[in-house]
């Protein structure tokens, strides 16, 4: 098996960034439009982007990105990653995204709707900041000590495996011209 390292698995996210602008776009404008309509389709959205990936690699092994540049995520032994790796592999996604919409809809809750239609969308999303004082700050931190501990240990294991490829017992490999050297796996 040929691991995929950090270029392909970078692209990837880029690719999937660009399929998922509509949900992205789709976010703002319910918060643009009124405190109702954002408290209703706060938590969904949010968990659309971790369902995104968990779905697709539960299902073929590869999001869009991943297709792209034909890398695909399966079991360290070669068989497909399955479901329940695909929800293992995502989890620390899904719990990030849940948080964060926690504390949306804790400021969302924090104001009238009346009160929230009167400001703009960028008095809207100062009031996130503002109403959730450090525990943003806190997450944000988090997010990014994980990503930076997912990168570091990226790069330094032969296998190129991330945190969350630990965690759901996943590995990433290139799926053109891939053929088993140990005689269990078949064209990946």
């Amino acid at each position: 098996m040929r691991y995929a390292g950090f270029w392909p698995r970078l692209g990837a996210i880029v690719v999937d960034t660009v399929v998922l602008v509509p949900i992205i776009a789709l976010s703002f404008w319910t918060f643009s439009e009124s405190r109702t309509i954002a408290l209703v389709s706060e938590i969904p959205i949010a968990c659309l982007f971790a369902l995104y990936s968990i779905y697709f690699v539960g299902r073929w092994g590869q999001t869009i990105g991943k297709m792209a540049l034909r890398i695909k995520v399966v079991a360290l032994n070669g068989e497909e990653a399955g479901f329940t790796r695909a929800f293992y592999r995502h989890a620390v996604d899904l719990a990030f995204s849940l948080a964060t919409s926690a504390l949306t809809v804790y400021v969302l809750m924090s104001v009238t709707s009346r009160e929230f239609e009167l400001l703009a969308l960028e008095a809207r999303l100062e009031l996130l900041t503002t109403k959730t004082g450090s525990w943003t700050d806190i997450l944000n931190w988090l997010l990014i000590a994980w990503t930076l501990s997912e990168l570091v240990v990226l790069l330094f294991n032969a296998k190129r495996r991330a945190i969350h490829d630990y965690i759901a017992g996943t590995v990433v490999v290139h799926t053109r011209g891939n053929m088993a050297r140990d005689g269990d796996l078949r064209r990946v």
